[in-house]
């Protein structure tokens, strides 16, 4: 066995040198507080609206934002966009059901905040086959918003008063035609939400950071901007409607009309409250099944980005063989260990989001979890969110969708 345990070694090595380059690359977009550039600077385009000189200037912004149940700490979240500073704005919530609990908590946020700019569309579904429950609602918004510029926010962001501003600035080089936000957990109160939020600061974060200092179009919805006419030249959002990462295929049609896909340096937050740990890998291993329908041999070497399993399967493979490498191979565990919590610390402070001891100490159980949740996506293609089911095509495509009960049905 010393030749596997020595090849799964070396695999961990070269992962926890891997895993620590995007650590010093976010130090550096943060500090620089500019994007990563490739190729390149300018383009010329007819369609987009000038560069502009001050923040009064920009273009007005439709922050669109999907609505379905209720997500923890909603009412702040909704609050935290009724308080921006910067930008000319207007906040579009859509919802499908008339029965959607989340409608609550828009009133009692319309309530504290009276001269929100929060405007309401419950239902207005668009003709034809939208297969993505959350493109179903981007068209309904869109439809009615009257920005020059669209931001979609997922329900659980809560955003600082300058996020959004300094976010959109990246629009006034007209080389740009999407942004797109890194997100971190925070608020997590049991083990599945940590969980969940060290899945997002040591894999998702990492992940994007490498992909946009390589200059790969890598976008999550999470939060997420384009220029209306960039939104028209790509066919809108329904274009996209029978894909499920509508984000990233937005992403890849927006670099494919020439213009850049940028990734800011503004770190948005992703409440995560409770989670159950089955709730919180489901949700990776469907975040898994959808980088694996657009390649899957980059898929296959995501697990260099996870280096501590593979470190701990080449210590105990070196044991029975007995070579002179048992020593630094049964080793490598403890130092994967110590280099992935120094890894998470450093990546907590530089996201504004500093981690504790107990997030540290619960480490090691996400790591071996997610190397289960990354298995998982070479036997099955089926999802299930949100109650819709689906089997993923190549690039996402949704093969077949069941849609769940309304609300008042439910």
């Amino acid at each position: 066995m010393t030749p596997a345990a020595l090849l799964l070694g070396a695999l961990a090595v070269a992962g926890l040198v891997l895993t620590s380059l995007p650590v010093a690359l976010l130090a550096r977009l943060c500090r620089r507080q500019r994007p990563f550039v490739r190729g390149p600077r300018t383009r010329a385009s007819a369609s987009f609206p000038p560069a502009a000189s001050t923040a009064a200037a920009r273009p007005r912004l439709s922050i669109l934002k999907p609505l379905r149940g209720v997500d923890d700490g909603l009412e702040e979240n909704l609050a935290s966009f009724a308080a921006l500073e910067g930008v000319d704005h207007e906040v579009v919530l859509s919802v499908a059901d008339p029965n959607d609990p989340a409608l609550a908590a828009v009133e009692r946020v319309r309530r504290r905040v009276p001269d929100a700019p929060f405007f309401l569309v419950v239902g207005g579904a668009p003709e034809g086959r939208i297969g993505n429950p959350k493109v179903e609602r981007l068209v309904a918004a869109a439809r009615v918003a009257r920005g020059d510029v669209f931001l979609v926010s997922d329900s659980n962001v809560r955003v600082a008063p300058d996020d959004v501003a300094r976010t959109v600035a990246l629009f006034d080089d007209p080389s740009v035609g999407c942004v797109s936000n890194l997100f971190v957990g925070s608020g997590a109160r049991d083990l599945g939400a940590r969980v969940e939020s060290l899945h997002l600061l040591t894999f998702v974060v990492p992940g994007n950071v490498l992909a946009a200092w390589n200059g790969t179009p890598c976008v999550v919805g999470k939060s997420m901007a384009l220029p209306r006419a960039v939104h028209d030249a790509i066919g809108g959002f329904a274009a996209f409607g029978d894909v499920l990462a509508e984000d990233q295929a937005i992403g890849l049609a927006v670099a494919e009309a020439g213009y850049r896909v940028v990734l800011s340096p503004v770190v948005v937050e992703n409440v995560i409250e409770r989670r159950t740990v089955a709730r919180a890998l489901d949700r990776q291993v469907r975040w898994g099944k959808i980088r694996y329908a657009f390649s899957k041999a980059l898929f296959a070497g995501e697990v260099l980005l996870n280096p501590f399993p593979v470190a701990l399967a080449a210590a105990l493979l070196a044991v029975p063989g007995g070579s002179p490498w048992v020593g630094p191979l049964s080793l490598l565990p403890l130092v994967a260990l110590l280099l992935r919590a120094l890894q998470a610390s450093l990546l907590g402070r530089l996201c504004g989001a500093p981690l504790r001891p107990v997030d540290l100490l619960v480490m090691p159980l996400k790591d071996l979890l997610q190397l289960w949740t990354q298995l998982v996506p070479f036997v099955s293609k089926e999802v299930v969110w949100h109650g819709h089911r689906a089997r993923i095509g190549k690039g996402t495509v949704l093969e077949v969708v069941e849609r769940p009960a309304t609300f008042a049905n439910a």
